[in-house]
Protein backbone atom coordinates (compact mmCIF):
# COMPACT_ATOMS: atom_id res chain seq x y z
CA UNK A 1 0.00 0.00 0.00
CA UNK A 2 2.90 2.34 1.02
CA UNK A 3 3.93 1.45 -2.51
CA UNK A 4 0.91 2.41 -4.28
CA UNK A 5 -0.05 5.04 -2.26
CA UNK A 6 3.18 7.18 -2.73
CA UNK A 7 3.28 10.68 -1.11
CA UNK A 8 2.13 13.74 -3.25
CA UNK A 9 3.88 16.80 -2.90
CA UNK A 10 2.32 20.67 -2.98
CA UNK A 11 3.94 23.50 -3.74
CA UNK A 12 3.25 26.41 -1.26
CA UNK A 13 4.46 29.91 -2.30
CA UNK A 14 5.42 31.84 1.55
CA UNK A 15 5.71 35.82 1.61
CA UNK A 16 8.39 36.95 3.79
CA UNK A 17 5.83 38.33 6.53
CA UNK A 18 5.03 34.36 7.09
CA UNK A 19 6.74 31.25 8.78
CA UNK A 20 9.58 28.99 7.86
CA UNK A 21 9.12 25.08 8.46
CA UNK A 22 11.25 23.63 10.72
CA UNK A 23 13.88 23.10 8.26
CA UNK A 24 17.01 24.72 8.76
CA UNK A 25 17.91 27.50 6.25
CA UNK A 26 21.29 28.32 5.74
CA UNK A 27 21.87 31.85 7.29
CA UNK A 28 23.44 33.88 4.07
CA UNK A 29 20.61 32.49 1.82
CA UNK A 30 18.14 33.12 3.90
CA UNK A 31 19.51 36.75 4.15
CA UNK A 32 20.01 37.02 0.27
CA UNK A 33 16.66 35.77 -0.56
CA UNK A 34 13.80 37.86 0.92
CA UNK A 35 11.16 35.68 -0.83
CA UNK A 36 11.46 31.61 -0.24
CA UNK A 37 9.50 28.49 -1.95
CA UNK A 38 9.40 25.37 0.17
CA UNK A 39 8.14 22.29 -0.53
CA UNK A 40 5.83 20.50 2.08
CA UNK A 41 5.18 16.81 1.95
CA UNK A 42 1.28 15.78 2.61
CA UNK A 43 0.40 12.54 3.41
CA UNK A 44 -3.08 12.05 1.63
CA UNK A 45 -3.88 9.00 3.48
CA UNK A 46 -3.59 11.13 7.23
CA UNK A 47 -6.62 10.33 9.22
CA UNK A 48 -5.62 12.93 11.64
CA UNK A 49 -8.17 15.63 11.53
CA UNK A 50 -7.03 18.99 12.69
CA UNK A 51 -8.92 20.38 15.70
CA UNK A 52 -9.99 24.15 15.95
CA UNK A 53 -8.11 25.71 18.65
CA UNK A 54 -7.96 29.58 18.95
CA UNK A 55 -5.18 29.42 21.21
CA UNK A 56 -1.58 30.60 19.39
CA UNK A 57 0.32 27.81 19.45
CA UNK A 58 4.53 27.85 19.50
CA UNK A 59 5.52 25.40 16.85
CA UNK A 60 9.17 26.98 16.00
CA UNK A 61 8.14 29.81 13.85
CA UNK A 62 10.75 32.30 13.28
CA UNK A 63 9.78 35.94 12.46
CA UNK A 64 12.38 38.80 10.41
CA UNK A 65 13.10 41.22 12.08
CA UNK A 66 10.41 41.38 15.31
CA UNK A 67 7.49 41.34 13.17
CA UNK A 68 4.73 39.95 14.21
CA UNK A 69 3.16 37.87 12.04
CA UNK A 70 -0.21 38.69 10.38
CA UNK A 71 -3.52 37.34 8.52
CA UNK A 72 -2.99 36.78 4.98
CA UNK A 73 -5.35 38.87 3.04
CA UNK A 74 -7.29 37.41 0.30
CA UNK A 75 -7.45 38.00 -3.14
CA UNK A 76 -10.51 38.41 -3.17
CA UNK A 77 -12.45 39.98 0.26
CA UNK A 78 -15.40 40.14 0.86
CA UNK A 79 -17.56 43.52 0.84
CA UNK A 80 -17.37 43.48 4.06
CA UNK A 81 -13.84 42.61 4.50
CA UNK A 82 -13.52 45.36 1.88
CA UNK A 83 -14.87 48.05 3.65
CA UNK A 84 -13.07 47.09 6.96
CA UNK A 85 -10.10 47.22 5.06
CA UNK A 86 -10.95 50.60 3.54
CA UNK A 87 -12.23 52.42 6.58
CA UNK A 88 -8.55 53.38 7.99
CA UNK A 89 -7.52 55.06 5.12
CA UNK A 90 -10.87 56.94 4.64
CA UNK A 91 -10.53 57.93 7.99
CA UNK A 92 -7.54 59.29 7.59
CA UNK A 93 -8.18 61.49 4.72
CA UNK A 94 -11.50 63.00 6.14
CA UNK A 95 -9.31 64.84 8.76
CA UNK A 96 -6.86 65.88 6.29
CA UNK A 97 -9.81 67.34 4.34
CA UNK A 98 -10.79 69.02 8.18
CA UNK A 99 -7.37 70.17 8.94
CA UNK A 100 -7.26 71.58 5.06
CA UNK A 101 -10.72 73.23 5.31
CA UNK A 102 -9.56 74.65 9.01
CA UNK A 103 -6.60 76.08 7.42
CA UNK A 104 -8.50 77.69 4.43
CA UNK A 105 -11.27 79.09 6.71
CA UNK A 106 -8.37 81.13 8.91
CA UNK A 107 -6.78 82.38 5.96
CA UNK A 108 -10.41 83.39 4.65
CA UNK A 109 -10.34 84.99 8.75
CA UNK A 110 -7.03 86.76 8.15
CA UNK A 111 -7.80 88.11 4.98
CA UNK A 112 -11.15 88.99 6.04
CA UNK A 113 -9.93 90.90 9.18
CA UNK A 114 -7.39 92.35 6.95
CA UNK A 115 -9.57 93.42 4.08
CA UNK A 116 -11.89 95.20 6.73
CA UNK A 117 -9.04 97.25 8.38
CA UNK A 118 -8.19 98.48 5.28
CA UNK A 119 -11.62 99.51 4.23
CA UNK A 120 -12.06 100.81 7.82
CA UNK A 121 -9.09 103.33 7.44
CA UNK A 122 -9.80 104.33 4.44
CA UNK A 123 -12.92 105.34 5.41
CA UNK A 124 -11.61 106.82 8.21
CA UNK A 125 -8.76 109.10 6.46
CA UNK A 126 -11.84 110.50 4.05
CA UNK A 127 -14.02 111.35 6.76
CA UNK A 128 -10.88 113.12 8.16
CA UNK A 129 -10.30 114.48 4.76
CA UNK A 130 -13.98 115.64 4.38
CA UNK A 131 -13.59 117.87 7.90
CA UNK A 132 -10.24 119.45 7.47
CA UNK A 133 -9.16 118.80 3.39
CA UNK A 134 -6.37 118.60 4.03
CA UNK A 135 -5.14 116.37 0.75
CA UNK A 136 -7.59 118.05 -1.82
CA UNK A 137 -6.43 121.40 -4.38
CA UNK A 138 -7.67 124.46 -4.71
CA UNK A 139 -9.64 123.66 -7.41
CA UNK A 140 -12.85 126.29 -8.02
CA UNK A 141 -16.37 124.23 -8.08
CA UNK A 142 -19.98 125.86 -8.94
CA UNK A 143 -22.53 125.38 -5.81
CA UNK A 144 -26.10 126.55 -6.26
CA UNK A 145 -27.56 126.87 -2.69
CA UNK A 146 -31.80 126.99 -2.79
CA UNK A 147 -33.83 129.17 -0.39
CA UNK A 148 -34.39 128.35 2.97
CA UNK A 149 -31.94 125.50 2.81
CA UNK A 150 -30.79 123.43 5.93
CA UNK A 151 -27.73 122.23 7.08
CA UNK A 152 -28.52 118.52 6.07
CA UNK A 153 -29.79 119.84 2.57
CA UNK A 154 -26.46 121.87 1.72
CA UNK A 155 -24.38 118.71 3.02
CA UNK A 156 -26.33 116.50 0.26
CA UNK A 157 -25.59 119.42 -1.98
CA UNK A 158 -21.99 119.43 -1.09
CA UNK A 159 -21.86 115.41 -1.51
CA UNK A 160 -23.64 115.83 -5.12
CA UNK A 161 -20.88 118.28 -6.37
CA UNK A 162 -18.05 115.69 -4.47
CA UNK A 163 -17.23 118.11 -2.03
CA UNK A 164 -17.48 115.42 0.62
CA UNK A 165 -17.13 111.97 0.57
CA UNK A 166 -18.98 110.69 3.64
CA UNK A 167 -22.02 112.87 4.28
CA UNK A 168 -23.42 110.70 7.12
CA UNK A 169 -20.32 111.38 8.79
CA UNK A 170 -20.55 115.14 8.12
CA UNK A 171 -23.85 115.17 9.43
CA UNK A 172 -23.62 113.46 12.55
CA UNK A 173 -20.38 115.77 13.52
CA UNK A 174 -21.35 118.75 12.50
CA UNK A 175 -24.44 118.08 15.06
CA UNK A 176 -22.04 117.17 17.76
CA UNK A 177 -19.62 120.21 16.92
CA UNK A 178 -22.92 122.79 16.58
CA UNK A 179 -24.17 120.92 20.60
CA UNK A 180 -20.81 121.64 22.07
CA UNK A 181 -20.44 124.91 20.34
CA UNK A 182 -24.01 126.43 22.07
CA UNK A 183 -23.61 124.10 25.19
CA UNK A 184 -24.02 126.93 27.27
CA UNK A 185 -26.27 128.82 24.95
CA UNK A 186 -29.81 129.32 25.24
CA UNK A 187 -33.01 129.75 22.37
CA UNK A 188 -29.83 129.12 19.72
CA UNK A 189 -31.79 128.96 16.24
CA UNK A 190 -30.25 127.59 13.33
CA UNK A 191 -28.15 128.84 11.19
CA UNK A 192 -29.73 131.22 7.95
CA UNK A 193 -28.02 130.64 4.81
CA UNK A 194 -27.93 133.06 1.69
CA UNK A 195 -29.29 131.31 -1.69
CA UNK A 196 -27.39 131.89 -4.98
CA UNK A 197 -24.88 130.58 -6.75
CA UNK A 198 -21.30 130.41 -4.80
CA UNK A 199 -17.70 129.14 -6.32
CA UNK A 200 -15.73 127.46 -3.58
CA UNK A 201 -12.86 126.18 -3.58
CA UNK A 202 -12.41 122.05 -2.61
CA UNK A 203 -9.97 122.51 -0.09
CA UNK A 204 -11.92 124.57 2.49
CA UNK A 205 -13.56 121.78 4.39
CA UNK A 206 -16.76 121.67 5.84
CA UNK A 207 -16.70 124.80 8.00
CA UNK A 208 -15.21 126.60 5.33
CA UNK A 209 -18.11 125.74 3.12
CA UNK A 210 -20.52 126.04 5.90
CA UNK A 211 -19.45 129.49 6.74
CA UNK A 212 -19.16 130.58 2.85
CA UNK A 213 -22.94 130.02 2.29
CA UNK A 214 -23.78 132.10 5.87
CA UNK A 215 -22.69 135.13 5.00
CA UNK A 216 -21.56 137.56 2.05
CA UNK A 217 -17.84 138.20 0.40
CA UNK A 218 -16.35 141.40 1.68
CA UNK A 219 -13.09 143.00 0.73
CA UNK A 220 -11.42 146.15 1.91
CA UNK A 221 -12.01 148.47 -1.07
CA UNK A 222 -15.32 149.42 -2.17
CA UNK A 223 -16.06 150.55 -5.70
CA UNK A 224 -19.07 153.17 -6.38
CA UNK A 225 -21.59 152.51 -9.83
CA UNK A 226 -24.03 154.11 -11.23
CA UNK A 227 -26.51 152.51 -13.80
CA UNK A 228 -28.73 153.91 -16.41
CA UNK A 229 -32.28 153.47 -16.79
CA UNK A 230 -33.23 150.86 -19.51
CA UNK A 231 -29.96 148.72 -19.31
CA UNK A 232 -30.45 145.62 -19.71
CA UNK A 233 -28.64 142.73 -17.02
CA UNK A 234 -25.70 141.95 -19.18
CA UNK A 235 -24.81 145.06 -19.53
CA UNK A 236 -24.84 145.66 -15.93
CA UNK A 237 -22.46 142.85 -15.32
CA UNK A 238 -20.49 143.87 -18.05
CA UNK A 239 -19.99 147.01 -16.21
CA UNK A 240 -18.90 145.50 -12.83
CA UNK A 241 -16.31 143.05 -14.16
CA UNK A 242 -14.61 145.97 -15.61
CA UNK A 243 -14.32 147.58 -12.18
CA UNK A 244 -13.77 144.54 -10.41
CA UNK A 245 -16.68 144.26 -8.32
CA UNK A 246 -17.80 140.57 -10.06
CA UNK A 247 -16.87 138.46 -13.22
CA UNK A 248 -19.68 138.48 -15.50
CA UNK A 249 -19.43 135.02 -15.99
CA UNK A 250 -19.86 134.08 -12.46
CA UNK A 251 -22.68 136.85 -12.19
CA UNK A 252 -25.10 135.42 -15.70
CA UNK A 253 -24.38 132.10 -13.74
CA UNK A 254 -26.12 132.93 -10.76
CA UNK A 255 -28.87 135.02 -12.68
CA UNK A 256 -29.42 131.59 -14.19
CA UNK A 257 -29.38 129.10 -11.55
CA UNK A 258 -29.48 131.08 -8.55
CA UNK A 259 -32.65 131.19 -6.09
CA UNK A 260 -33.35 134.22 -4.05
CA UNK A 261 -35.68 134.88 -1.14
CA UNK A 262 -37.76 137.91 -2.83
CA UNK A 263 -41.37 136.98 -2.08
CA UNK A 264 -42.16 138.66 -5.77
CA UNK A 265 -40.33 136.33 -7.65
CA UNK A 266 -42.40 133.14 -6.58
CA UNK A 267 -45.35 134.81 -8.59
CA UNK A 268 -42.99 134.34 -11.58
CA UNK A 269 -43.89 131.47 -13.69
CA UNK A 270 -41.09 129.52 -15.00
CA UNK A 271 -41.18 130.16 -18.56
CA UNK A 272 -38.14 128.56 -20.47
CA UNK A 273 -38.83 131.04 -23.50
CA UNK A 274 -37.72 133.87 -20.99
CA UNK A 275 -34.32 135.26 -21.04
CA UNK A 276 -34.05 135.47 -17.38
CA UNK A 277 -36.49 135.60 -14.09
CA UNK A 278 -34.62 138.54 -12.94
CA UNK A 279 -34.22 140.78 -15.76
CA UNK A 280 -36.46 143.60 -15.41
CA UNK A 281 -35.47 143.80 -11.29
CA UNK A 282 -32.56 145.48 -11.27
CA UNK A 283 -33.07 148.80 -10.35
CA UNK A 284 -31.10 151.26 -12.29
CA UNK A 285 -29.17 153.97 -9.23
CA UNK A 286 -26.21 154.22 -7.79
CA UNK A 287 -24.68 151.69 -5.64
CA UNK A 288 -21.52 150.65 -3.50
CA UNK A 289 -19.79 147.52 -3.81
CA UNK A 290 -17.01 145.57 -2.16
CA UNK A 291 -14.37 144.65 -4.92
CA UNK A 292 -14.29 141.01 -5.31
CA UNK A 293 -17.88 140.46 -4.46
CA UNK A 294 -19.82 137.61 -4.54
CA UNK A 295 -22.16 137.32 -7.34
CA UNK A 296 -25.32 136.17 -4.86
CA UNK A 297 -24.02 139.32 -2.84
CA UNK A 298 -24.42 141.73 -5.96
CA UNK A 299 -27.54 140.69 -7.38
CA UNK A 300 -29.35 140.63 -3.63
CA UNK A 301 -28.57 144.47 -3.52
CA UNK A 302 -30.10 145.23 -6.74
CA UNK A 303 -33.05 142.89 -5.75
CA UNK A 304 -33.57 144.39 -2.16
CA UNK A 305 -33.61 148.20 -3.66
CA UNK A 306 -36.23 147.33 -6.27
CA UNK A 307 -37.98 145.85 -3.39
CA UNK A 308 -38.01 149.31 -1.64
CA UNK A 309 -38.97 151.26 -4.94
CA UNK A 310 -41.85 149.28 -5.56
CA UNK A 311 -44.45 150.64 -3.03
CA UNK A 312 -47.84 149.70 -1.79
CA UNK A 313 -49.29 152.29 -4.29
CA UNK A 314 -48.33 150.63 -7.29
CA UNK A 315 -49.18 147.04 -5.78
CA UNK A 316 -52.82 148.24 -5.82
CA UNK A 317 -52.49 150.26 -8.96
CA UNK A 318 -51.51 146.87 -10.71
CA UNK A 319 -55.09 145.28 -9.20
CA UNK A 320 -56.93 147.75 -10.44
CA UNK A 321 -55.51 147.44 -13.96
CA UNK A 322 -56.24 143.95 -13.53
CA UNK A 323 -52.95 142.65 -14.25
CA UNK A 324 -49.32 141.90 -12.44
CA UNK A 325 -46.44 143.07 -11.24
CA UNK A 326 -44.72 141.28 -13.73
CA UNK A 327 -46.53 142.17 -16.03
CA UNK A 328 -46.34 145.83 -15.57
CA UNK A 329 -42.59 145.33 -15.08
CA UNK A 330 -42.52 143.83 -19.26
CA UNK A 331 -44.44 147.21 -20.33
CA UNK A 332 -42.61 149.32 -18.41
CA UNK A 333 -39.37 147.87 -19.49
CA UNK A 334 -40.81 148.34 -23.31
CA UNK A 335 -41.93 151.85 -22.08
CA UNK A 336 -38.34 152.53 -21.42
CA UNK A 337 -36.62 151.64 -24.45
CA UNK A 338 -39.15 152.52 -27.34
CA UNK A 339 -39.57 156.35 -25.34
CA UNK A 340 -36.98 158.70 -25.92
CA UNK A 341 -37.47 160.68 -22.98
CA UNK A 342 -39.64 160.94 -19.58
CA UNK A 343 -41.87 162.89 -21.12
CA UNK A 344 -42.73 160.41 -24.02
CA UNK A 345 -43.64 157.61 -21.97
CA UNK A 346 -47.20 158.36 -21.43
CA UNK A 347 -47.83 159.00 -25.04
CA UNK A 348 -45.94 155.39 -25.23
CA UNK A 349 -47.94 153.60 -23.16
CA UNK A 350 -51.44 154.62 -24.19
CA UNK A 351 -50.51 153.08 -27.58
CA UNK A 352 -49.46 150.12 -25.99
CA UNK A 353 -52.74 149.74 -24.00
CA UNK A 354 -55.21 150.52 -26.90
CA UNK A 355 -53.40 147.73 -28.89
CA UNK A 356 -53.67 145.68 -25.57
CA UNK A 357 -57.34 146.26 -24.95
CA UNK A 358 -58.64 145.41 -29.04
CA UNK A 359 -56.68 142.03 -29.49
CA UNK A 360 -58.69 141.72 -32.36
CA UNK A 361 -58.10 144.20 -34.39
CA UNK A 362 -54.38 144.77 -32.64
CA UNK A 363 -53.39 141.47 -31.93
CA UNK A 364 -49.60 142.44 -32.06
CA UNK A 365 -47.79 145.29 -30.00
CA UNK A 366 -45.09 145.47 -33.16
CA UNK A 367 -42.06 147.08 -31.18
CA UNK A 368 -38.70 146.93 -32.72
CA UNK A 369 -37.30 146.99 -29.01
CA UNK A 370 -38.22 143.65 -27.98
CA UNK A 371 -36.19 141.78 -30.98
CA UNK A 372 -33.32 144.30 -30.60
CA UNK A 373 -32.86 143.07 -27.01
CA UNK A 374 -32.66 139.61 -28.11
CA UNK A 375 -30.38 140.28 -31.22
CA UNK A 376 -28.05 142.87 -29.01
CA UNK A 377 -27.91 141.51 -25.80
CA UNK A 378 -29.16 137.83 -25.62
CA UNK A 379 -28.07 136.13 -28.75
CA UNK A 380 -23.98 136.85 -27.56
CA UNK A 381 -24.33 134.76 -24.50
CA UNK A 382 -26.18 132.21 -25.25
CA UNK A 383 -26.14 129.14 -27.92
CA UNK A 384 -27.65 129.36 -31.27
CA UNK A 385 -30.49 126.86 -30.41
CA UNK A 386 -31.35 128.95 -27.45
CA UNK A 387 -31.19 132.70 -29.21
CA UNK A 388 -33.58 131.09 -31.59
CA UNK A 389 -36.24 130.42 -29.23
CA UNK A 390 -35.78 134.06 -27.86
CA UNK A 391 -35.68 135.78 -31.34
CA UNK A 392 -39.10 133.91 -31.84
CA UNK A 393 -40.68 133.99 -28.09
CA UNK A 394 -39.99 138.75 -28.11
CA UNK A 395 -41.00 138.96 -31.62
CA UNK A 396 -44.06 141.58 -30.90
CA UNK A 397 -44.55 141.60 -35.07
CA UNK A 398 -45.67 137.83 -34.53
CA UNK A 399 -46.49 136.89 -31.01
CA UNK A 400 -49.99 138.05 -29.53
CA UNK A 401 -50.05 140.46 -26.51
CA UNK A 402 -46.45 141.24 -24.36
CA UNK A 403 -43.09 139.24 -24.40
CA UNK A 404 -42.54 136.16 -21.67
CA UNK A 405 -40.65 138.83 -19.66
CA UNK A 406 -39.16 142.44 -19.56
CA UNK A 407 -36.21 143.16 -22.16
CA UNK A 408 -34.52 145.91 -19.88
CA UNK A 409 -34.73 147.00 -15.92
CA UNK A 410 -36.46 150.29 -16.65
CA UNK A 411 -36.51 153.22 -13.62
CA UNK A 412 -39.07 154.77 -11.52
CA UNK A 413 -40.64 157.48 -14.22
CA UNK A 414 -41.03 154.20 -16.66
CA UNK A 415 -42.84 152.01 -14.10
CA UNK A 416 -45.57 154.83 -13.27
CA UNK A 417 -46.06 155.40 -17.06
CA UNK A 418 -46.91 151.31 -16.73
CA UNK A 419 -49.21 152.06 -14.05
CA UNK A 420 -51.06 155.23 -15.45
CA UNK A 421 -50.86 155.63 -19.09
CA UNK A 422 -51.97 158.57 -21.11
CA UNK A 423 -55.59 158.56 -22.33
CA UNK A 424 -55.61 159.07 -25.88
CA UNK A 425 -56.54 157.50 -29.16
CA UNK A 426 -52.96 156.85 -30.74
CA UNK A 427 -52.13 153.31 -32.15
CA UNK A 428 -48.85 154.35 -33.81
CA UNK A 429 -45.99 156.19 -33.20
CA UNK A 430 -42.54 156.79 -34.65
CA UNK A 431 -39.32 158.56 -33.74
CA UNK A 432 -36.68 160.97 -35.91
CA UNK A 433 -32.88 160.62 -35.16
CA UNK A 434 -33.52 163.40 -32.93
CA UNK A 435 -35.74 161.99 -30.90
CA UNK A 436 -38.96 163.56 -31.37
CA UNK A 437 -41.89 161.39 -31.26
CA UNK A 438 -44.97 161.80 -33.85
CA UNK A 439 -48.05 160.02 -33.50
CA UNK A 440 -50.83 158.42 -35.16
CA UNK A 441 -54.48 156.97 -34.93
CA UNK A 442 -54.92 155.43 -38.04
CA UNK A 443 -51.99 153.54 -40.41
CA UNK A 444 -52.56 156.32 -43.20
CA UNK A 445 -51.61 159.23 -40.20
CA UNK A 446 -48.49 156.95 -39.61
CA UNK A 447 -47.59 156.04 -43.23
CA UNK A 448 -47.81 160.24 -44.03
CA UNK A 449 -45.50 160.75 -40.61
CA UNK A 450 -43.20 158.26 -42.08
CA UNK A 451 -42.55 160.69 -44.89
CA UNK A 452 -42.11 163.36 -42.25
CA UNK A 453 -39.17 161.42 -40.19
CA UNK A 454 -37.56 160.47 -43.51
CA UNK A 455 -37.61 164.70 -43.81
CA UNK A 456 -36.15 165.16 -40.28
CA UNK A 457 -33.66 162.68 -40.36
CA UNK A 458 -32.43 164.01 -44.07
CA UNK A 459 -32.05 167.40 -43.27
CA UNK A 460 -28.64 169.08 -42.16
Amino acid sequence: MDNENPQKKFKVHISDEDFFSNEEIPTEQASSNVRKRFVVNIDENSNSIPVQDDTPKYNGEIYFSGRKPVKPVESNPKPEQRQEQVKPVAKKTVQKKKKKASRSFGTVCICFVVAFTVILSAVALTCINDILAISRNDDLVTVNIPAEATTDDIIDILSENGLVKQKLFCKLFYKAFDTVKNINKKNVKAPVYLSGVYYVEKNMGLEGFLTEFKQSQSANQTVTLTFQEGWTAYQMFERLEKFGVCSKERLLASLNSAEFENSFLKEIANDPSRTSKLEGYFFPETYEFFEDSDPNSVIRKFLAEYEERWTDEYEARAKELGMTRDQIMILASIIQREAANNEQMGLVSSVLYNRLRHPVSWPTLGCDSTQDYITNYVSPNVNAAEALTYSQAYNTYNIQGLPPGPICNPGDAAIKAALYPDDTDYYYFRHDKYGKIYMAKTQSEHDANGNLVLRANSAK
